[in-house]
């Protein structure tokens, strides 16, 4: 029954570098925003009558990850709070598994610059003999790679 445990839990560990541990993993049932891009420019060069796009910056979506709320603030929840009610953000280093039935890991992403810029709670509601309230953690980050 426990190799079942992360797939039950939600089939992706995160890690916080400084947050989280192996003695405490998170789990989600939903990760989004993992995708990098550049944004660009129009340029008209002397002489062409079609402009060019030419890359500007470099760009990384929002990060989002839902899961249904605990009981008690995980390691993660307490960070993201702490961050947002101080106003001070520290970035740190993230890693995202995408888990396996048995719990083993299938790919991961490494993240750099991490930091919390919200945390919502989905609306309370009661419907049909079931009750599920979700958390929502939304970070930014700098970089983003595909490890494995």
């Amino acid at each position: 029954m426990d190799a079942l445990k992360p797939a039950l839990n939600g089939p992706f560990k995160v890690e916080f570098e400084g947050i989280s541990d192996g003695s405490s993993p998170e789990y989600f049932y939903a990760v989004d925003g993992l995708g990098i891009s550049y944004r660009t420019e129009k340029y008209l060069p002397g002489g062409y009558s079609q402009p060019f796009e030419i890359p500007v910056a470099y760009q990384a979506d929002q990060l989002v990850l839902r899961r249904p709320l605990h009981e008690e603030k995980t390691k993660i929840t307490q960070w993201c709070e702490e961050a947002l009610d101080s106003g001070t953000f520290k970035p740190v280093a993230a890693q995202i598994f995408v888990l396996n039935r048995n719990g083993g890991i299938v790919t991961h992403w490494s993240i750099e610059n991490v930091y919390p810029t919200g945390v919502k709670i989905s609306s309370l509601s009661y419907t049909q003999g079931s009750r599920v309230i979700e958390e929502t953690i939304t970070l930014v980050y700098a970089a983003i790679k595909r490890v494995a």
